[in-house]
């Protein structure tokens, strides 16, 4: 237990991963995703977006932070808001993207209320700490 602990607390402070990823095996996220599970898609989403163990594909990891989001994933949802608000896989549309940033703070997603800082959008007081 204590080794499993000890992978997590290592493998998330590599790199700024939002998920905890079951595994970063891309082959094996992609097979999970496409039996409908809603969390390998977002893993996988990131893998692409920051090009971890696959080449970087945004327009890819769009697609599959759209289907995570779908899925109910909440921060695939700021993910979905991050990469339209900056035009990372689609053409850029800051009011949109700030929504589903926003929206995804509201229901609790701690990295999109974060990234909804740094991007300066302004929250209502509602959004958690």
């Amino acid at each position: 237990m204590k080794l499993g602990v000890f992978a997590i607390a290592v493998g998330l402070a590599a790199g700024p991963l939002p998920a905890l990823a079951q595994s970063e095996d891309p082959a094996i996220l992609d097979r999970a995703c496409k039996r409908g599970e809603s969390m390998p898609c977002a893993n996988l989403a990131v893998l692409y977006k920051h090009g971890r163990n696959v080449s970087r594909d945004y327009p890819k990891a769009l697609t599959l932070f759209v289907k995570a989001c779908e899925g109910g994933v909440n921060f695939a949802c700021g993910n979905v808001g991050e990469m339209t608000f900056r035009g990372q896989g689609v053409m850029a549309n800051q009011a949109n993207g700030a929504a589903l940033i926003k929206g995804a703070c509201r229901r609790g997603d701690s990295w999109s209320c974060e990234t909804a800082r740094r991007l300066g959008l302004k929250m209502s007081k509602k959004a958690p700490a």
